[in-house]
């Protein structure tokens, strides 16, 4: 079971939601502690989402999420500005969590030999969005497909179009050059239009 965070809106004397991130980064970094339970609330379920998808270990996800908190606050002094609040704590979950994997030695032995600090992420059905119509069974058909991409394709197709990040923001993310991950995305999408199914989707998607 997968734990889902709701925003207590109530609790907000401020109303952030009409802030630009940079505004509520800017409080945030002042201590205002309404800025950031807001953060907080606002982004745990995306950074709790994603974090599953790089390790199925419900531990270290909330730990390590706890820990980009306990950090943020701590030395939100010595923070720079962020044009994307989500973008730079979804960078900051993924090398947390990878830092814990290296510490647990099988997890270690693990990516060392997969790949080194290359999470590999998994889709599920459930995740699959596709017309209201279609099956079970072809979703559970599309996330199967998904899941025998490579494993930098499946993380910059779920960044990009699970969690909306932008390419140049991938490419940071990932510490890749912007046209690899430019080709990627070409890769999987040509990869994927092989099949039948999916290509019939994508084209009434369009």
């Amino acid at each position: 079971m997968h734990l889902v965070v709701n925003q207590p809106k109530e609790i907000f004397i401020v109303d952030y939601s009409s802030q630009t991130d940079a505004e509520i980064w800017n409080d945030f970094k002042k201590g205002e502690e309404l800025a950031f339970s807001y953060i907080y609330y606002k982004f745990f379920n995306d950074l709790y989402y994603y974090g599953i998808k790089i390790t199925n270990s419900e531990e270290i996800v909330q730990d390590s999420i706890q820990e980009l908190f306990a950090s943020i606050w701590k030395n939100k002094d010595q923070l720079g500005h962020v044009h994307s609040i989500k973008f730079y704590l979804l960078k900051s979950l993924r090398r947390g969590i990878i830092r814990h994997l290296e510490r647990d030695k099988k997890q270690y032995l693990r990516l060392s030999i997969f790949g080194s600090r290359q999470p590999d992420i998994a889709f599920s059905e459930e995740e699959i969005t596709i017309q209201e119509e279609a099956s079970s069974e072809k979703k559970q058909h599309i996330s199967n497909l998904l899941n025998t991409l490579s494993k930098r394709q499946k993380e910059v197709i779920y960044l990009k179009y699970y969690e909306n990040l932008e390419f140049d923001e991938i490419a940071e993310l990932m510490v890749l050059n912007y046209q690899s991950v430019i080709n990627h995305v070409h890769k999987a999408f040509k990869k994927l239009r092989k099949d039948q199914d999916f290509a019939r989707l994508y084209i009434a998607g369009k």
